[in-house]
């Protein structure tokens, strides 16, 4: 039987190890709180931020495709999973894939810093390098 309060503190304290960038710690409690609630696409999409900022890019890949497998309108999955292509992985053209997939989900979906992705991505296809820090 799942216990949703079990599973809500686990979010909670995966949360707090977020916000305070205990990148480790989050990564257990995000992974406690997916045993009991597998198919929760907010806490894949911060257990591949998290992963990210672990330095495990190939992991946070994982996670945020199973978040647009669970939600395929998850744009903060599919805007995420670009960043780690495009900065960590370096691939570009990927990238620019998957913000292009996000675009189909939301043609005014944002970047961040009132950029909207179509702005972003015509940014890359100019070849342009990225002020913008994430």
């Amino acid at each position: 039987m799942k216990d949703q309060g079990n599973t809500a503190a686990w979010i909670q304290l995966g949360h707090v190890y977020f916000d305070t960038d205990q990148y480790q710690k989050a990564i257990n409690a995000y992974t406690k709180a997916l045993e009991l609630e597998p198919k929760n696409a907010d806490v894949l999409t911060d257990l591949g931020i998290m992963y990210r900022r672990n330095g495990q890019p190939q992991e946070a890949i994982k996670s945020f495709d199973q978040a647009v497998a669970v939600d395929p309108k998850h744009e903060a999955a599919r805007f995420n999973k670009g960043i780690v292509m495009m900065h960590d992985l370096k691939d570009q053209n990927g990238a620019i894939k998957v913000w292009e997939e996000l675009l189909e989900v939301n043609p005014l979906a944002m970047a961040g810093n009132d950029q909207s992705v179509d702005q972003l991505i015509k940014h890359y296809k100019e070849g342009h390098e990225n002020k913008t820090s994430y």
